[in-house]
């Protein structure tokens, strides 16, 4: 089953070929699997560790990405880490080749997890158990327990019944509150 053409050198991309091996299968169903905007960073990481006078044997990039799977989950900060470490390494690529270097395919992921690092200081969030919402829930709570202890007192002293609610912490509470 013809897919579309290739937009780079315009041959058919056929459904049958991508899924010819088993790498190939478990590869595509992996990428396909992939969730918080990972699959097309992802996929261009892979591209970074294809030799350049051959192609990336399917085999070899589903154990990238299942090493890259077992260091990180799926996440907006790995698909961001893998995005800017295509383009740094793309970046770096492009000027080796103006200077006349070799270019080599990346040997490990050891730039990735520097960037991953790097960039995990920018998606930390910082969680207290209770949202802003549920933190004024609970002070105006508290401030109409307190409220509802000063009438409650304030009612037996006058009427002049203090005594009976001297010993009841909400006396307590009076106590504190009363004016001076």
């Amino acid at each position: 089953m013809k897919l579309c053409r290739c937009p780079i050198c315009h041959s058919d991309i056929h459904l049958e070929a991508l899924v010819e091996d088993e790498a190939g299968r478990e590869l595509l169903g992996k990428i396909s699997q992939l969730t918080h905007g990972v699959a097309q960073p992802m996929v261009a990481y892979l591209g970074l560790f294809k030799p350049q006078k051959s192609n990336l044997n399917n085999s070899r990039a589903l154990k990238i990405l299942n090493d890259v799977l077992a260091l990180y989950p799926c996440s907006l900060l790995l698909a961001q880490a893998l995005s800017e470490t295509v383009v740094s390494i793309r970046k770096k690529r492009q000027q080796a080749m103006e200077n006349g270097q070799k270019i080599e395919p990346l040997p490990n992921h050891n730039y990735l997890k520097s960037v991953y690092e790097t960039q995990k200081v920018h998606f930390a969030v910082v969680r207290t158990g209770k949202t802003e919402r549920e933190t004024m829930k609970a002070e105006q709570a508290e401030l109409e327990k307190t409220r509802n202890a000063i009438a409650y007192v304030q009612r037996f002293v006058d009427l002049g019944r203090e005594e009976v609610v001297k010993n009841s912490p909400e006396y307590q509470i009076w106590l504190a509150h009363k004016p001076k």
